[in-house]
């Protein structure tokens, strides 16, 4: 049929009609657009369908392809995709498709046998006009099922910060519910130090070393300049045909002290029908969650602290105000009757007290220098981070530490030193052997077992590899009847296993 040549009277409109009809419903966007590309290259008797979804984040270019008819390899397709106003002989028919205010992506039909009429021409725009508003209906209720979860993925995170702000229990919830939230890979809070490398403060992900050591220099970036980075896999990074593209944002948190911190997303996969815009002002929100969340823990620490030096300060006045004063005044009246003491035992006995009196203030005032100018000891998770920490100038990169389970209640004073001393063992190892870039350091407390286990990425153990400085380990773990594993990592690395029953 030449398209030059009129239907008959009201058959473009009924061929329509039909067209839509035949659409029908459904409640997934990516369903609902194959079907359409398929009802559109049926109707018409097209040879090859194309559906060309734009690139949000980059105008002009293309996000995704749908094909029917043909594969995404075909020279049809290329053709379509590089000159679609001018394909070359081939007739084509386009159908634009806007969702709002934006354009979507462009129906494209071409390889007839005969050259299409107005009849195929109607079928195509018209249902490329109306796959718009049910993609952006589906779009909306997805946004909506979105803001739900967030809704109840702050809820959660509140009810921790009823009472006083646990970041050992709270940021590990906040990065995995993130994960969960927009099918993340890997989710990671980073911060930098100072002092050295960046510090990872809580992580969700199999694979977050590496990722994180992929990502250093981007992170860098964003911790010195304070500003977002979002990016998603380019047309050539990834297949057109994939359903879901996935993307990276590095959020830096508004904290109103300490170091810098910034949120890590990375391979997030957006819901089908949400525009990535959209998750990246979810992802954005979640990160000022976890600032106020910073916040106040950094709030209630000073608090703590003023109080605590407020009690020192207080208890170091009062003896040397009180307790000093009041033993000093003994030591006199001793001394006075020592002089007027007629037996000699007597007075070298009331001497004697005199001495221990001095020392005994000497004591004080030792005492009293430390409760002014000396901190308190942490718990012994914060003893293990400590620890973990200061090996990053040595490695050369921060490694990512996952606490799990109530490590400070499990264990004695016995097991926590021997948990110390055999991480430092490990992570030594890894610094003068592995050649790693990066490295995991898991914990995790039950009720009748500890575990620890090191992971790197380095050169592995290879073949006739020597055991280096394990020998305590292992000696540490036999002395609690426990046990060490030493195995090759995935795809390559380390990984030490050291486990203790409780």
């Amino acid at each position: 049929m030449d398209i030059t040549q009129p239907p008959p009277p009201g058959a473009e409109t009924v061929a329509l009609l039909r067209a839509v009809d035949q659409l029908g419903d459904s409640d997934d966007a990516g369903e609902l657009i194959r079907r359409g590309l398929r009802l559109a290259r049926t109707l018409t008797g097209a040879r090859a369908g194309v559906l060309a979804i734009d690139d949000e984040g980059r105008p002009g270019r293309v996000a995704q392809v749908l094909t029917d008819g043909v594969g995404h390899d075909d020279p049809v397709v290329a053709a379509l995709l590089e000159h679609p106003g001018d394909p070359g002989p081939e007739v084509v028919l386009h159908g634009p498709i806007r969702v709002g205010d934006s354009d979507f992506g462009t129906l494209l039909l071409t390889g007839w046998q005969d050259p299409p009429g107005a009849l195929e021409n109607a079928v195509v725009q018209g249902l490329a006009a109306a796959l718009g508003p049910r993609i952006e209906t589906l779009r909306q209720r997805r946004v909506s099922e979105l803001h739900e979860q967030v809704t109840r993925t702050v809820w959660e995170l509140n009810r921790t910060l009823v009472d006083e702000v646990d970041l050992d229990a709270t940021l590990p919830l906040f990065t995995a519910r993130v994960r969960d939230l927009t099918s993340a890979e890997v989710v990671a809070l980073v911060g930098a130090r100072s002092d050295g490398p960046q510090r990872v403060l809580a992580a969700s992900g199999e694979d977050t070393a590496p990722a994180l050591a992929e990502l250093a220099p981007d992170l860098a970036e964003v911790l010195r300049f304070g500003t977002a980075m979002h990016w998603s896999a380019t047309p050539t990074e990834t297949n057109l045909s994939s359903d879901r593209r996935v993307a990276t944002s590095l959020v830096p948190l508004d904290t109103r002290a300490g170091d810098p911190v910034v949120l890590v997303v990375h391979r997030w996969k957006p819901s089908r029908g949400v525009a990535e815009r959209q998750v990246r002002d979810v992802v954005s929100a979640l990160a000022l969650h976890a600032s106020v969340v910073l916040d106040r823990e950094h709030a209630e620490r000073e608090h703590d602290l003023l109080t605590v030096l407020q009690d020192r300060d207080r208890i170091a006045r009062d003896l040397h105000d009180l307790v000093i004063q009041r033993l000093f005044a003994i030591g006199l009246t001793l001394q006075g009757a020592s002089r007027r003491a007629i037996k000699p035992e007597v007075s070298e006995r009331l001497e004697g007290a005199v001495a221990e009196l001095d020392q005994t203030i000497r004591d004080i005032r030792a005492t009293i220098f430390e409760l002014r100018h000396r901190a308190g000891q942490g718990s012994f998770r914060a003893d293990l981070r400590q620890l973990i920490d200061s090996y990053a100038p040595t490695l050369g990169f921060a490694p990512v530490v996952q606490l799990t389970g109530p490590i400070d209640s499990v264990t004695g004073e016995e097991v926590q030193a021997q948990v110390l001393m055999v991480v430092r063992e490990a992570l030594s190892n890894v610094a003068r052997h592995a050649h790693a870039s990066s490295a995991t350091v898991e914990v995790e407390a039950t009720p009748d077992r500890f575990t620890v286990v090191v992971r790197d990425d380095g050169v592995g153990l290879g073949e006739g590899a020597v055991e280096s400085g394990l020998g305590n380990v292992r000696a540490r773990a036999a002395e609690h009847e426990g046990e060490v594993e030493l195995s090759s990592g995935r795809p390559h690395g380390t990984v030490l296993r050291w486990s203790v029953p409780v």
